[in-house]
């Protein structure tokens, strides 16, 4: 097969399905990983995924993100030196420079790659718009930094809506929960029929700002974890994108009704990514945003989780407790609540025994949680008066460590814990060493900036120079 670069655009005219059939996950995977592609930047050194969604006799289109071909973050012209290399899903590769790159409009987060192949290449079914609803089982797909080839996950859709909100920046307006990893972002969110329902954009991290490398010898400070929401962009900016002009024009959708409250959830969380310069002005924001989609509807519990968040970044600790308090009365069986509720007694309200409670019940309910195990053993560290492994809290931590790192060895948090905080506590300096350099190599190979800083520090601290 010969695949070759392309000068020159031409419109994209997407094929919409509006009939299909349920297929397995099995088979959904299968489509998808024949239309992703994986899409590395030279002089950035990112990388982001892909997918093909047109062919024109040998022309071939792929759409990803904005973000991806500028390299980490958006930008409003394409990085003059920058060259692309793209991946294929059968192993062939091809070198493209940025000429061959379209950014898509001014205010999507979207861009086209446009390419030549003399073999045929599969190219992804679009569903109509409007057939995503709000519990619809969905699937990403992508190539992760950390975990080399392809990742296909599935989860559902928390909220959707099928317009532009007021203030959107990147044509945000779908939500869901399947997992998605650094790398992953341009890639596809197939359904259940192996259509072709958005483009995955950005993910989301639940950071305190003022966290520092000595506070995690003082066990005051925790590595900011995701709370498992993703973005993605419309199919319905699809159709229709004319890259000789670069402006998208939506496609046409079913008439569907949309919650109001999904409409203020997604604004909300939009603006709670993406809260602007000034962080705390953006976060109030986000919280009117949440508080009316709960006035809108008082069940709406993922609403409450996410104002519950705001109101931690905010400090305002006992609201975030009530509505963490709120979602769990709604939904008594979701471990990772209690493992959030148990992070915001422990690290904001001193309430440790009641932290530990939490985290029992998160591992309780989902043995293999790997982050209830993790705070499970950190919180034996710190209880002033823990009645069964008073004298013994630090091997009990290294134990429920050494699940956590089982459970997910790409963990870095509990690398970088046990390294600190158990084996410092040992003295045991070797081994101290050895999981913190396993931390650094995880996040360089996560491209997580923030992380590797955090751990580079420690081993200063420790008096290694890497």
């Amino acid at each position: 097969m010969k695949i070759s670069l392309v000068f020159g655009f031409t419109t994209a005219l997407i094929c919409i399905a509006d009939v299909a059939s349920a297929k397995t996950p099995d088979e959904i995977k299968g489509i998808a990983k024949a239309v992703t592609v994986e899409i590395k930047l030279t002089e950035a050194k990112t990388l982001g995924s892909g997918i093909i969604i047109n062919r024109q006799g040998n022309l071939y289109t792929i759409v990803t993100n904005r973000h991806v071909v500028c390299g980490k973050k958006s930008c409003s012209t394409l990085p003059s030196k920058e060259t692309y290399t793209l991946g294929f899903s059968r192993g062939e590769r091809l070198r493209v420079p940025v000429q061959a790159v379209k950014l898509v409009g001014q205010d999507l987060d979207l861009a086209i790659v446009q390419f030549r192949s003399s073999r045929p290449l599969a190219v992804a079914q679009v569903a109509l718009p409007g057939s995503l609803r709000v519990d619809d089982k969905v699937f990403t797909s992508g190539y992760p930094l950390q975990e080399p080839g392809f990742s296909f996950n599935s989860g559902q859709v928390i909220a959707v809506v099928n317009k532009r909100l007021k203030g959107d920046n990147g044509g945000y307006t779908i939500i869901y929960d399947a997992e998605t990893q650094p790398g992953m972002s341009g890639g596809g969110v197939f359904n259940e029929n192996g259509l072709l329902v958005a483009i995955h954009g950005r993910g989301d991290r639940y950071q305190n700002d003022t966290e520092d490398i000595e506070n995690r010898f003082t066990g005051q400070s925790e590595v900011g974890s995701k709370i498992g929401y993703n973005r993605g962009i419309s199919v319905r900016w699809l159709q229709g994108i004319a890259p000789q002009t670069g402006k998208p024009r939506p496609i046409g959708s079913q008439q569907v009704v949309y919650s109001k409250a999904d409409e203020h959830f997604i604004a909300g969380f939009n603006k709670w990514i993406e809260p602007g310069q000034d962080k705390r002005a953006g976060r109030q924001e986000a919280l009117r945003e949440f508080s009316q989609a709960i006035q809108l509807n008082p069940r709406y519990k993922i609403a409450y989780i996410m104002r519950a968040v705001v109101y931690e970044q905010l400090e305002q600790y006992k609201q975030a407790l009530d509505d963490f308090n709120t979602v769990i009365l709604l939904d008594p069986q979701n471990a990772h609540i209690y493992h959030i509720r148990g992070r915001l007694k422990h690290l904001r309200l001193d309430d440790h025994q009641g932290a530990l409670v939490d985290f029992k019940k998160a591992v309780a309910i989902e043995p293999g949680y790997a982050h209830g195990w993790y705070s499970r053993g950190f919180r034996h560290l710190y209880l002033a008066q823990d009645p069964f492994h008073e004298e013994n809290r630090t091997y009990y931590s290294l134990e429920e460590c050494n699940r956590a790192i089982a459970s997910n060895p790409q963990d870095f948090k509990a690398y970088l814990d046990r390294g600190i905080l158990v084996y410092t506590e040992l003295k045991d300096r070797s081994r101290a060493i050895v999981d913190i350099r396993l931390a650094v190599k995880i996040a360089k190979a996560q491209d997580d900036s923030r992380v590797l800083e955090m751990a580079l520090k420690a081993l200063r601290l420790m008096g290694v120079n890497e």
